[in-house]
Formats: C-alpha cells, sequence, structure tokens
C-alpha cells in the first residue's frame, strides 16, 4: 500500500488596517488647531502693526519709510544732535552751519556723504529758544538729467531748548523741564521745497520718528493745535 503524503501549503493572510478611527479623529483635529493657532498669531501681528499705524498722528511718520538714500542722510542728522548742543553750551549760541562743517559734522560736511548727497544745500535758522537746520538738494535738475534718481526731499533737524520760554510745538519733554533740557527731532518733506515760514504741520512737514516711539508724549498732544496754526 502506497501512502501518499499530501502537503498542505499554508497561506497567511495579512491584512494592512489603516489606522483606527479614534486615531484618525485626533490626528485631523491636532492638525486644525496647530493651522488655527498659526492663523491666529499671524492675525495678532497684522492688528499691531496696524493698530501701531493707526495710533500715529498724521504729521508722524515711521523711519522705515525712508527710500534710497534718505536713511542715510536722516542717521547723519541724528549723529549730530549730541554735538550741536555741547556746541551751544560752550558757546551760549546755536552753531551756524559754517561751524558745523568746520567740525566736520555730516551732512553738514558733505565730502563725508556718498556722491548723491553731497548736492544737499545746508541753511541754519537761528531763534532764541530753538534752532532748524533745513537741507535741499540743489542739484536735483543736473543729477536727473544725468540720468540718476537724485533724493529730492527736504530735511529739517530742529533742536529745541525746552527751557525756553519760546520755542515752537509739538515736541517731546515737558516745557521748562528742570531735568531735560534739549529735545530734537527730523522732519522731512517729499519734495524739494522751500523753508516754511509758518508751521511745519501746515505745510505739510512729516515728523520722523523710530520704532518704538510713543505718540502723544509729554508736551506733544495738547500743542498740536497751536503747532498748526
Amino acid at each position: 500500500m502506497v501512502e501518499e503524503h499530501i502537503t498542505a501549503k499554508v497561506y497567511r493572510e495579512v491584512l494592512v488596517v489603516p489606522l483606527a478611527a479614534r486615531r484618525e479623529a485626533l490626528a485631523l483635529t491636532g492638525a486644525i488647531l496647530l493651522i488655527m493657532l498659526l492663523m491666529g498669531i499671524r492675525f495678532f501681528l497684522l492688528s499691531s502693526d496696524i493698530k501701531e499705524v493707526k495710533t500715529l498722528p498724521a504729521y508722524q511718520v515711521k523711519d522705515i519709510t525712508l527710500k534710497n538714500q534718505a536713511p542715510i542722510l536722516y542717521r547723519s542728522l541724528l549723529s549730530t544732535i549730541a554735538d550741536i548742543q555741547d556746541l551751544r553750551d560752550e558757546s551760549g549760541k546755536w552753531p551756524t552751519v559754517a561751524e558745523l562743517k568746520d567740525e566736520a559734522l555730516p551732512p553738514f560736511a558733505s565730502n563725508f556723504l556718498p556722491v548723491g548727497l553731497r548736492g544737499f544745500h545746508w541753511t541754519g535758522y537761528i531763534h532764541q529758544g530753538w534752532v532748524d537746520y533745513y537741507g535741499i538738494n540743489k542739484d536735483v535738475g543736473s543729477e536727473e538729467k544725468q540720468g540718476s534718481d537724485p533724493l529730492e526731499n527736504s530735511f529739517i533737524l530742529r533742536i529745541i531748548d525746552l527751557q525756553s520760554t519760546d520755542h515752537p510745538h509739538p515736541h517731546i519733554g515737558r516745557d521748562n523741564d528742570s531735568t531735560t533740557r534739549y529735545t530734537a527731532q527730523v522732519w522731512m518733506n517729499p519734495q524739494s521745497v522751500d523753508y516754511p515760514a509758518a508751521a511745519l504741520i501746515a505745510k505739510g512737514w512729516k515728523w520722523l520718528v523710530q520704532p518704538g516711539f510713543t505718540p502723544g508724549g509729554d508736551g506733544e498732544a495738547s500743542l498740536v493745535e497751536d503747532a498748526a496754526k
């Protein structure tokens, strides 16, 4: 008797089971929450920027809006403030533009500036309680003929003696402040314009302020109406 050995082949069935419904729901919920969190952060940042812009008075603009070589000129004006104050304390009078040139202070000493800014002409308007250093680019026409893009903005560096009874507004700092003698600001007009005989605000000039600046500072908000007259 012949025995037949039948070898049975064993087949194993492997099933690939997807994530359980609960795990899928948790993963989807997590992704949605992450998207909502990112959207919330983005909205908060945008709303903060919008709020910051809205809180600035119409006569103030952020210095980060300056274009081309204007930031260089702006920074050079800021760098002269302490020197001008020291010169006035030493001599008892506001220094003239010629004296600032002798002190080699840019932008008044134009040889320290980029070529595109050397066409600026500066005039000092000296008053009892403040001084305005007004500058415009006298070479705008010739630079345009040469095919360049000249800086046409007009600038005023204004330094005010807070202890003087006669000075313009608005400004930061309290009048007759016994602890702070001077306050300074830079104003800008987008075009080459004459020195304003009236207040700067009424003539469309903008006060350049730096990030973190708080509008309506001491001695400013209540005096805007006087400045616009």
